[in-house]
């Protein structure tokens, strides 16, 4: 990775910011390949990775994906379109852009019309960047850091220099989520950081910044629920929510068949559903509330994340002044305490997590956020955690 990427990186970065989406830099791709040729282990191949990802989200929680290709040579940039169209099909991208920091083929400008694509240069990025006025201060406030090379690059040096025990977690992190069916990551992210909570540390800033970032990726995955509950049957949000679980209505029945047949086979019903799906039922329910909310907390789970990598974390008000929502900062502390709950890791993760979300908000010690709106149904299904209702 050369610097002059990592400046087309940050360039990248600070547009999608205007347009009003939250940010990942090198997202890897990889697949679990279980045998290998000549009777060597079976391992993994990775894909490809994607330079810059955007994600924003329209009021119904269906989200947009936006992704950059950042190089600095213009040569193989006509082939690099194709290149640049099936990565987008793959990863259900709605807009993909090529930015290169010199001259673009004629060809490749020719293609990205055809293609459907995006074919940029530094002084177009800025064009577009003046055409969106945000109330932000992206250029020298705490918020600038996240646009500056020099502190990408550290920042990425720190994230893959993570404790040896939590591997496994990191892993999930970087490579599998992306490939993962994506229903299948509301259980895998509980179930990875149960994995590791005697490593992770609250008090350690490096895992503080590990757990925003699980806080990121599960806003992503709890906006893929609420979609689905939202165009199947909003008016039974727990029905649908146990089906998203399963992949849907059929997948939820095979399971109660199963538990079923179990239950007649040893006696003993387990049910279907996680014991933490009670309190995940009562956090999309908050969630649901707050659809214009969403983006900001995402963004604050992103800045967290990489400013707690860095030696002086600044909370959210602090970064984001006046432009800060105290709803939206909500958002991510009840996340962070549903995912403290569900995993098992240790309580004071939510404490941690707290005093860089809200506490700032809060006067007086008081307990209380403006326009926090109730829940839409009750706190705790009237069925057990582990009795699906027949569907």
């Amino acid at each position: 990775m050369s610097e002059k990427d990592l400046e087309l990186k940050a360039l990248a970065r600070r547009l999608m910011w205007k347009m009003g989406f939250s940010t990942r830099v090198d997202v890897q791709m990889r697949s679990y390949v279980p045998v290998r040729p000549r009777g060597s282990r079976s391992g993994y191949e990775s894909y490809t990775d994607l330079d810059v990802l955007g994600i924003a989200f329209s009021p119904g929680f269906q989200s947009q994906r936006v992704i950059f290709d950042c190089k600095t040579t213009k040569s193989g940039s006509t082939e690099r379109m194709f290149w640049l169209r099936g990565l987008a099909d793959f990863f259900e991208a709605d807009m993909a852009y090529m930015l290169r920091s010199k001259a673009v083929t004629d060809s490749a400008r020719q293609l990205a019309g055809r293609l459907q694509l995006g074919a940029l240069l530094p002084a177009d990025v800025e064009e577009m960047e003046s055409l969106h006025r945000i109330p932000l201060d992206l250029t020298t406030g705490p918020l600038s850091q996240l646009f500056n090379p020099e502190a990408i690059a550290l920042h990425l040096e720190r994230v893959n220099r993570t404790d040896q025990n939590l591997q496994p977690l990191m892993e999930y992190i970087n490579f599998d989520y992306w490939v993962y069916d994506s229903y299948r990551n509301i259980t895998q992210m509980v179930a990875h950081l149960s994995d590791v909570r005697r490593t992770l540390n609250p008090d350690n800033p490096r895992h503080l910044g590990i757990f925003f970032d699980c806080i990121w990726l599960y806003l992503v995955s709890c906006s893929r629920a609420i979609e689905y509950v939202r165009v199947t049957h909003i008016s039974e949000v727990d029905l649908n929510l146990q089906a998203y679980l399963f992949g849907g209505q059929v997948g939820l029945r095979e399971k109660q068949q199963l538990a079923s047949r179990m239950r007649a086979l040893v006696g003993e019903d387990g049910g279907v559903l996680p014991e933490w799906y009670p309190k995940l039922l009562e956090l999309t329910g908050r969630l649901i509330r707050n659809p214009t909310l969403f983006p900001a907390a995402l963004r604050y789970s992103e800045w967290l994340n990489y400013s707690l990598t860095s030696e002086n974390p600044v909370s959210v008000r602090n970064a984001f002044g006046h432009s800060a929502h105290p709803t939206a900062a909500k958002l991510v502390a009840d996340v962070a305490g549903f995912l403290v709950a569900a995993s098992g890791i240790k309580p004071s993760f939510r404490q941690a997590a707290r005093s860089f979300v809200i506490d700032d908000f809060i006067s007086g010690g008081a307990d209380h956020f403006p326009g926090q709106a109730p829940l839409p149904f009750g706190e705790v299904p009237e069925h057990g955690p582990n009795q699906a209702p027949q569907v």
